[in-house]
C-alpha cells in the first residue's frame, strides 16, 4: 500500500472539525484490505471513512479523515502520522506526516457563591473562575464599586488556571456604618482580565444588602416588646402572688405540668428563667480534608454543616475546600453540628470517620469563636491515567515500557504498576486516589524519562504527552575492491542537513570506516567514492540507539556509469529489482520511492556489458548495454507465468465439453475440458497465468456456474486442481 496524495497541514479550531482527503493505491500484486491509523491524537478525535477499503492490485481509493476536536484540545501545532497497513503483509510504507494546527482560543467564566449577602458592615463571597478555553490562563481580579461607597479585598488577586481548571478567590466587602433606614442594595462588580497577551475577560456581580443598625420596623418592634413585657410582668406578678415560691419555667410555673410530668417538675428542653441563654452571634468551623491514600490536601470538595431538626437533617452551611484541602464555614448559629464531606468520585464521610450520620460525632460551635481541627480523611474511587509517548519518526514500531510508582511519603514499595504502549498510548486503571505517582518511561535505544502526575478520586486523567530522546547510533564496516580491503575511500553522508565525510585508512585497519554519534532513529544514505573506482550508494536504517558494524561494500574497478529504468508491462516503474552487471561486475537495486524503477550502476569497466534484471514473481531479463552510451534505456519485466491444470469430474468420471474459466478480477482466461489427455477425459489446462490469486470456475453450455474454487498461482509453477460438478 502507498498514499498517492495527502495535504501536509491542517488547521482545526477547538470544538470544530476538519477533514483530510487521502488517495491510496494498492501497489502489491494481490487483492488487499487497507487499514488507516492516525497517531498523535486520541482515537475518539478522528474518524476514518470508509473504515474498510478493499483494493485490487494497482487500484486506488479515496479515504477521508475527519477530525473532531473537543473545545479544550490544547492549542499549538501537533505533528500527526498517518499509517497505512495492508492485511497481506509486505513492506510497510513510511507514515505520512500531517501538521495539525489548533489555534488558541482563550476563555473564562466567573461565578460566585453567594451572590447576595445581607449584612451591616462586612460581607464575604467566594468567586470561582473557570478556564473554558484551550490555553492556560493567568487572570488578574479587581473589584469595581461604581458608587465608591464600599471597599473590597480579593484574596488572592491573581489566579493561574490550567485548561478546564477552576480556582477561587475570597472577596471581602466592607461598608460604612448606617444607623437608620431601610435595607439598601449596593453592587460590586468583580472583573477578571488575562495577563500578558491573552485577551480574555469575565465578570460577576455581587450584591451587599446593607442593613442599618436600627431599621424602620425596629421602633414598632420596640413598642410591641414593651407591650409584651408589660403583659409578661403583670402575668408574672399575678402568678407569683397566686403560686408563691413554686419554681417556674420559661413560660409558666412548674405546677402547670403536674398532670403530665409530675408536681414541681418541668418538661425536657424547658430553659430555667435564671441562667445564660446562647447568644445569637456567629460561630466558625475550620479544618482540612486530606487523602487517606497519600495524606495530601484535597481541593474542590464540598463540606457541609448539618443540624438535626424535626424533619430530619438540614444543611445549614457549605464550603468548598481550597487546593491545600483547607475549608472555613463562618456565620454559624452557635450550637452542635454534624460535619460531612462529599463530592462525585469520593466516598461520603461524616466527622470524624463515620460512613453514616448515625455513627457521626457532633461538633459544637461556640458563639464568637472559631472551632479548629475539624479534619477529615477521604477515600476516592479508583482513578485512571492515560497519555501518549512520542518516539520520533521511525519506520519500526517502538514499544515503551511505562511504570507508575506511588510517590508519597511512606508509600508501600509494592504499589507499582507496569504497562506498555500500544500505538504510542498507555493506560493505567484502578489507581488508588487521590494520590501522586511517578511515571517512568523506558525503551530500548532511548534515554529514560520520568514525570509526576496526581489523580483525584474517580478521575480519568489525561497526562502530559512525553517525548523520548533517542541515543546516538553508529554505522561501521569495511570497503573492499571485491577481494581485498580498500583504503583511501571517501564515505559521505548527511546528518541534520550537514554533509559528513570519513575515509578508510591505507595502513592498519585498511578499508575500515566508522560514522559515529549519528542521531537516531533515522535513515542515512552512504556514498562510497575513490578515484579509479566506481561509486557505490548504500541506504542504512538505524533504529533508536542502533549500532551497525557489519556493513561491507565492494567498489568495482573502472569509472563507467550505466543508468536506466525498469517497468512492468503497464509501464509503471518497478522498484526492488536487482540489477547485476556481467563482465565488469557490480550490482544495484531499482528505487522504490521517488523515481520508482530508476537505477544507476557505477564503476563498470570498458567493453561489452550485459545487465541482468531479477525480481521475485517476474521473469528474469538480460540486455546488452554499450558502455559509452551510459544508458540501458527502459527495460520491461513481465510477471512470471504459472499454469493451473486438472480434470473436470462428474460422478468420479472425467467430463468433456465444459467451459473452465479463471479470473483475477481484471483478466479472464477460458478453456474447454478435453475428450482425452494424459490424465484422461475431462482434462483442462490454463497456461500463462501471472502470479497471484485466481478464481477457477466450471460453466455449463448456458453459462451457469457449476463449481468454483480459489487457486494461488506462483511464477513458473504449475498447480493441479480437479473440479467436481454435481450430477451423475
Amino acid at each position: 500500500m502507498r498514499a498517492v496524495s495527502a495535504p501536509s497541514a491542517l488547521e482545526v479550531a477547538p470544538g470544530g472539525t476538519g477533514t483530510v482527503p487521502l488517495e491510496v493505491q494498492n501497489t502489491s500484486g494481490v487483492i488487499d484490505e487497507l487499514t488507516v491509523q492516525v497517531l498523535g491524537v486520541p482515537a475518539g478525535a478522528v474518524e476514518v471513512s470508509p473504515s474498510r477499503v478493499v483494493l485490487f492490485p494497482d487500484a486506488t481509493a479515496h479515504v477521508q479523515l475527519t477530525f473532531r476536536l473537543p473545545g479544550t484540545f490544547p492549542a499549538g501545532t501537533h505533528v500527526l502520522s498517518v499509517v497505512l497497513t495492508g492485511r497481506t503483509g509486505g513492506a510497510t510504507p513510511a507514515p505520512l506526516p500531517v501538521e495539525l494546527t489548533v489555534p488558541a482560543r482563550p476563555g473564562t467564566r466567573l461565578g460566585a457563591a453567594p451572590t447576595l449577602v445581607r449584612a451591616r458592615r462586612r460581607a464575604a463571597y467566594t468567586v470561582q473562575a473557570t478556564n473554558t478555553g484551550n490555553v492556560p490562563l493567568d487572570l488578574a481580579l479587581r473589584a469595581v464599586d461604581t458608587d465608591r461607597a464600599l471597599t473590597a479585598t480579593l484574596t488572592p488577586s491573581t489566579l493561574h488556571l490550567p485548561v478546564a481548571a477552576t480556582a477561587g478567590s475570597t472577596v471581602v466587602v466592607h461598608a460604612p456604618r448606617r444607623l437608620l433606614g431601610a435595607d439598601q442594595d449596593r453592587a460590586v462588580r468583580v472583573e477578571a482580565a488575562g495577563l500578558g497577551d491573552v485577551a480574555v475577560r469575565g465578570d460577576v456581580l455581587l450584591t451587599l444588602r446593607h442593613r442599618p443598625l436600627v431599621g424602620r420596623g425596629a421602633v414598632t418592634a420596640l413598642v410591641l416588646v414593651a407591650i409584651v413585657a408589660g403583659w409578661a410582668a403583670a402575668m408574672w406578678f399575678g402568678m407569683r402572688t397566686a403560686l408563691g415560691a413554686e419554681p417556674v419555667g420559661k413560660v409558666v410555673a412548674g405546677s402547670f405540668y403536674a398532670a403530665t410530668v409530675g408536681a414541681g417538675a418541668t418538661p425536657d428542653g424547658a430553659l430555667p428563667k435564671d441562667g445564660a441563654v446562647p447568644a445569637a452571634v456567629g460561630a466558625t468551623l475550620t479544618g482540612t480534608v486530606t487523602s487517606a491514600v497519600d495524606g495530601a490536601g484535597v481541593g474542590r470538595l464540598t463540606v457541609d454543616a448539618l443540624r438535626r431538626t424535626r424533619d430530619g437533617l438540614s444543611v445549614v452551611s457549605s464550603a468548598a475546600t481550597q487546593s491545600d484541602g483547607t475549608y472555613t464555614m463562618s456565620g454559624l448559629f452557635p450550637g452542635p453540628y454534624l460535619v460531612r464531606v462529599q463530592s462525585p468520585g469520593y466516598t461520603t464521610l461524616w466527622y470524624p470517620a463515620a460512613p453514616t450520620d448515625g455513627a457521626a460525632r457532633e461538633v459544637r460551635a461556640p458563639a464568637q469563636q472559631a472551632t479548629e481541627g475539624v479534619d477529615l480523611r477521604v477515600t476516592g474511587d479508583a482513578a485512571s491515567l492515560t497519555g501518549t509517548v512520542d518516539v520520533g519518526q521511525t519506520t519500526r514500531e517502538v514499544v515503551v515500557d511505562v511504570t507508575a510508582t506511588a510517590a508519597w511519603d511512606g508509600a508501600d514499595p509494592a504499589l507499582t504498576w507496569t504497562t506498555a504502549t500500544q500505538g504510542g498510548t498507555y493506560l493505567f486503571e484502578g489507581l488508588p486516589a487521590p494520590g501522586t505517582y511517578t511515571l517512568t518511561f523506558t525503551a530500548e535505544g532511548y534515554a529514560p524519562t520520568t514525570t509526576t502526575e496526581r489523580v483525584l478520586g474517580g478521575q480519568q486523567r489525561i497526562a502530559t504527552a512525553v517525548t523520548l530522546g533517542a541515543g546516538t547510533g553508529q554505522v561501521a564496516g569495511v570497503v573492499t575492491d571485491g577481494v581485498r580491503p580498500l583504503g583511501g575511500v571517501t564515505v559521505t553522508t548527511t546528518v541534520d542537513g550537514e554533509e559528513v565525510q570519513v575515509g578508510t585508512p591505507t595502513v592498519g585497519e585498511v578499508g575500515r570506516f566508522v560514522l559515529p554519534a549519528l542521531p537516531t532513529p533515522a535513515t542515512y544514505v552512504l556514498t562510497f567514492t575513490r578515484t579509479g573506482y566506481g561509486t557505490q550508494t548504500l541506504v542504512v536504517d538505524l533504529a533508536a540507539g542502533e549500532q551497525r558494524d557489519d556493513v561491507r561494500v565492494a567498489l568495482p574497478a573502472g569509472a563507467g556509469t550505466v543508468t536506466g529504468r525498469v517497468v512492468d508491462p503497464a509501464g509503471t516503474g518497478l522498484g526492488g529489482v536487482q540489477v547485476t552487471a556481467g563482465g565488469a561486475g557490480g550490482t544495484t537495486t531499482t528505487l522504490t520511492a521517488g523515481d520508482v524503477g530508476a537505477f544507476t550502476l557505477a564503476g563498470v569497466g570498458a567493453g561489452e556489458l550485459t545487465l541482468t534484471f531479477t525480481r521475485d514473481g517476474y521473469t528474469s531479463t538480460t540486455v546488452a548495454v554499450d558502455p559509452p552510451s551510459g544508458s540501458a534505456g527502459t527495460v520491461t519485466l513481465r510477471p512470471a507465468a504459472g499454469t493451473v491444470s486438472g480434470r473436470v469430474l462428474r460422478g468420479g468420471a472425467g467430463t468433456a465439453g465444459l467451459t473452465v474459466r479463471a479470473t483475477d478480477g481484471a483478466e479472464v482466461r477460458t478453456t474447454t475440458s478435453a475428450q482425452s489427455g494424459t490424465l484422461g477425459a475431462g482434462t483442462y489446462a490454463l497456461d500463462g497465468l501471472h502470479a497471484g490469486r485466481w478464481t477457477v470456475s466450471v460453466l455449463d453450455a448456458d453459462g451457469r456456474v457449476l463449481v468454483t474454487t480459489l487457486v494461488t498461482v506462483t511464477g513458473g509453477a504449475s498447480v493441479r486442481t480437479d473440479l467436481t460438478v454435481a450430477g451423475a
